[in-house]
């Protein structure tokens, strides 16, 4: 009884600190169901008529990873970050298509319901495939498309890459256990933070639990993450940054999408690995609030940023 105890007392510690997470963001959940399931996404509410920025993670994460993002964001902005189908408190199962084009789907149906015609992109790992993919095929709907460390161009092989061609092993689905945890930890991060034990053990635990969905995910995925063919058809204004230490998506893959999309704009954030709103949040906030008032936003939204980010 006592180490159930424990254990409880360890999940309650680790929720905690997500909801403190979210409550300094000004960060809240919210849930609704679609045609195909229920999507949950974090919220941070603004003015009406502010502009509306949809912010989506990276395989086996969840909305909770843009959290120390959003409080570098002006409050300004209405921020919208789901758990994508397959993650989080989102719909998930083994039935589901978790391919590109079809999480672009889900998201363009819950934007039509949840009512906003037009937002500002921002994707991360295979979020970033997914925001490109999106922005290539509902144009009317991106207003602007921010691609942190995006899979979908995957034109040089990464030291996790080579890892698994040579070996077959893969980390990102090696992390039901402690030590797994550790190390994808490892591989994201160029310094990864010192993270409790109780809560490497919660993250693997909870990782163990959703092992076959996960595996179901990553191979829609690779079946389907090759967004070359798409990315000229981008006509959204776009930003691609990337950490210059990615061991999981080689930074040259930044050139592959700066070569593609027109007039697009390319930084390289120095001592980054493939994580930069989590590793450098106010570095990527300023880049991409610079790049909203030049590039993206009409001028009275843009100098709202200049006066109100954090």
């Amino acid at each position: 009884m006592w180490r159930r105890w424990i254990w409880n007392g360890k999940q309650w510690l680790f929720d905690w600190g997500v909801r403190q997470q979210r409550r300094w963001a000004g960060l809240r959940p919210r849930r609704r169901r679609l045609e195909q399931g229920e999507l949950s996404w974090l919220e941070r509410p603004a003015p009406a008529g502010a502009a509306v920025v949809v912010m989506l993670h990276g395989f086996g994460a969840e909305k909770d990873h843009w959290a120390m993002l959003a409080r570098c964001l002006p409050k300004t902005l209405r921020l919208i970050a789901p758990d994508l189908p397959g993650h989080g408190d989102s719909m998930s199962g083994l039935d589901i298509s978790y391919r590109v084009e079809a999480q672009a789907d889900r998201l363009h149906a819950f934007l039509e319901v949840w009512g906003a015609e037009r937002v500002h992109l921002i994707g991360n790992s295979m979020g970033g495939a997914i925001a490109a993919n999106f922005a290539a095929r509902y144009p009317q709907s991106a207003a602007s498309l921010t691609l942190l460390n995006a899979a979908g161009a995957g034109v040089s092989a990464s030291e996790m890459a080579e890892l698994w061609q040579r070996s077959g092993e893969n980390p990102m689905l090696d992390m039901s256990s402690a030590d797994g945890v550790r190390a994808m930890l490892d591989w994201a991060m160029y310094r990864p933070p010192r993270v409790p034990g109780f809560a490497i053990e919660v993250a693997a635990a909870r990782k163990a639990e959703r092992a076959a969905v996960e595996r179901k995910i990553f191979d829609d995925l690779f079946d389907s993450v090759d967004q070359r063919p798409l990315l000229a058809g981008i006509q959204a204004p776009t930003l691609i940054v990337w950490g210059r230490e990615d061991r999981i998506l080689h930074v040259e893959d930044a050139d592959c999408f700066a070569a593609a999309i027109a007039g697009s704009e390319k930084r390289v954030l120095e001592r980054v690995g493939h994580l930069p709103m989590m590793e450098q949040p106010r570095q990527v906030a300023e880049l991409w609030l610079d790049f909203m008032r030049r590039r993206a936003l009409p001028a009275g939204q843009g100098e709202a940023l200049a006066t109100t980010g954090r």
